[in-house]
């Protein structure tokens, strides 16, 4: 197994994705599923934990290949438009 260190910091190159997985957390912390409270747009437990591991393993899957985090791809691309 090849032990490379990281160029850069994943907290910071995934900051966004990270937020996103702090803020279904929080969500779930403070009960915000719809077993619970009975609003549907919350979702049920079931489906929380789904997409939290769905975000763990998109997350884990960038890191892995080298990817870029989604702010570096949105500065990027923005980028290449001139107004």
């Amino acid at each position: 197994m090849s032990k490379k260190k990281l160029d850069y910091k994943i907290s910071e190159e995934f900051d966004h994705e990270l937020n996103d997985i702090r803020n279904k957390l929080s969500q779930l912390e403070r009960g915000r599923i719809y077993e619970l409270n009975g609003a549907k747009m919350d979702g049920y437990l079931a489906t929380n934990i789904e997409e939290l591991r769905k975000m763990m393993n998109e997350l884990l899957s960038k890191i892995q290949k080298g990817e870029d985090g989604i702010d570096t791809e949105l500065a990027e691309a923005l980028s290449t438009f001139h107004i």
